[in-house]
């Protein structure tokens, strides 16, 4: 089977050769492929006529293009640096069971003709011509050239609960392949343990938070509180952002969707995290959060260096805790703001302890000290053959979408422990400690691929804090 993947960092696929036109040339062009010649009609005479282009209207581009103003349409991608192909999607039924940051898989057809295209029904060109030059920017915006950006008449509209080609929808059809995966699952879960560890220098203890990081998903929420997720912050990381980049590409190819967010001070002041409305365009101008569901969220702290975080930094630093801690978006729309639900899994890679708020703080106990970054992960690519990454993401997409639940005899047991603990040592073992050991154990009960845990595991899963906990209590007190 050849590998697959789906990533929601910016793609490098190059886009289809051809030269960008401007809004002026796309009247006077020859016509594409796909794309019919614009004409005017004598209504009289029926005489057919091409529109050609005036020395004054050569004189108006020319002027345009020196006086700096640029005619490419801005696409709005949600990533900076983003240079995939880009299309608009009109839906003509149901269109109120779209949410923000649904995954939708559309088929329709494709059109690239400018006659389809027009922003608004023109009773009289009179009319249109008074519409045009009100509404400009906002005919830019939501009416890009068709040659740049087609337009896909949708027909059918099927709502996705994953992106992942390996692991099928049906609850059944899971069943089948979980069925298919069982005698392989130990020695796969060990083999993915061994790469991780690898890439965390050797620490085993971390490799473990860090599969079960890359197994979690919201399945619900009680009240504002999001279940399932597990954000990790990994500290001691080397000083580097080589080994950022290298941890991204390894979780690349073993998850559908992925993106690296470098931290630096230039990053937080000047890009936008949440999207905010554009009133003069009439349109949501995205931000870097605008992320599908069960995307895996990897934030280089240590790129941050001393400095000064200007208004939208702060905000930027706000958006982030927000999506971490509660797994919201906040949308600006200058006089109010709204919340939109997302599923987002956050590593932070950071010296100390990060700014932002995890689930599980875990400082790395390096094991070995590579001179060079890039050799060290390079020794990993004999594992990394086609067949295992396609056994990794069906792996993953299986734990992340199986059904979990808890027998009385294994929730009464996991009670009374709660309740030995809490006499023997109130301070040892809150609330929020216990529901952090209820998530652990139920992600390394999914990364058996065991829909029920047993007591084994949630002994682990205690011995794993148990562990954590002391490596933080060893810490220096200025981290």
């Amino acid at each position: 089977m050849s590998k697959v993947k789906t990533r929601s960092y910016p793609s490098t696929s190059t886009p289809p050769v051809r030269s960008k036109r401007n809004l002026e040339e796309e009247s006077c062009d020859e016509p594409m492929e796909g794309q019919e010649l614009e004409v005017k009609v004598n209504e009289t005479n029926n005489d057919v006529a091409m529109e050609t282009e005036k020395p004054d209207q050569k004189r108006q581009q020319t002027d345009k293009k020196e006086s700096g103003q640029s005619t490419i349409p801005d696409l709005n991608f949600p990533l900076p640096g983003e240079t995939g192909p880009a299309c608009i999607v009109k839906v003509y039924d149901e269109i109120d069971k779209f949410k923000v940051n649904d995954i939708v898989e559309f088929i329709g057809v494709l059109s690239v003709d400018p006659s389809l295209a027009r922003f608004q029904n023109e009773s009289s060109e009179d009319n249109s011509m008074s519409v045009m030059e009100e509404n400009t920017e906002e005919l830019n915006a939501h009416e890009p050239p068709p040659s740049l950006v087609p337009r896909l008449h949708a027909v059918l509209c099927n709502h996705l609960e994953h992106v992942n080609p390996l692991v099928p929808s049906s609850p059944d059809d899971i069943k089948q392949v979980l069925s298919n995966t069982q005698s392989i699952i130990t020695t796969l879960r060990e083999e993915i343990l061994s790469v991780l560890e690898h890439a965390l220098f050797g620490d085993k203890l971390a490799a473990k938070y860090f599969l079960c990081h890359l197994l979690a998903n919201v399945y619900g929420r009680s009240d504002v509180v999001p279940l399932g997720k597990c954000s990790i912050n990994i500290s001691n990381c080397p000083q580097s952002t080589v080994y950022a980049d290298l941890l991204h590409h390894l979780i690349s190819n073993i998850v559908t969707q992925s993106h690296i967010l470098h931290m630096t001070l230039d990053n937080m002041n000047k890009l936008r995290f949440s999207p905010k409305k554009d009133y003069t365009a009439n349109r949501l101008c995205s931000g870097i959060l605008q992320l599908g569901s069960q995307t895996n969220f990897i934030i280089d702290e240590v790129a941050l260096q001393p400095g000064q975080l200007d208004v939208n930094g702060v905000k930027n630093i706000q958006a982030l805790g927000n999506v971490i801690s509660w797994q919201k978006v906040q949308y600006d729309f200058d006089f109010h703001h709204q919340d939109f639900l997302c599923n987002i899994s956050a590593l932070i890679l950071s010296e100390g302890r990060s700014i932002l708020p995890s689930d599980f703080f875990i400082p790395l106990q390096t094991k070995v000290s590579p001179s060079d970054i890039r050799e060290y992960f390079q020794q990993l690519d004999p594992k990394l053959t086609d067949d295992f990454l396609v056994k990794c993401r069906t792996y993953i997409g299986l734990a992340r979408h199986m059904e979990y639940g808890l027998s009385d005899d294994v929730q009464k047991r996991m009670q009374d422990n709660f309740v030995s603990m809490r006499k023997e040592d109130p301070k040892s073992m809150s609330v929020d400690d216990f529901n952090s050991l209820l998530n652990l154990t139920r992600l390394l009960s999914l990364s058996e691929l065991k829909s029920c845990p047993t007591i084994e595991i949630w002994n682990m899963a205690k011995v794993m804090e148990n562990c954590r906990k002391q490596r933080i209590s060893e810490l220096p007190q200025r981290q």
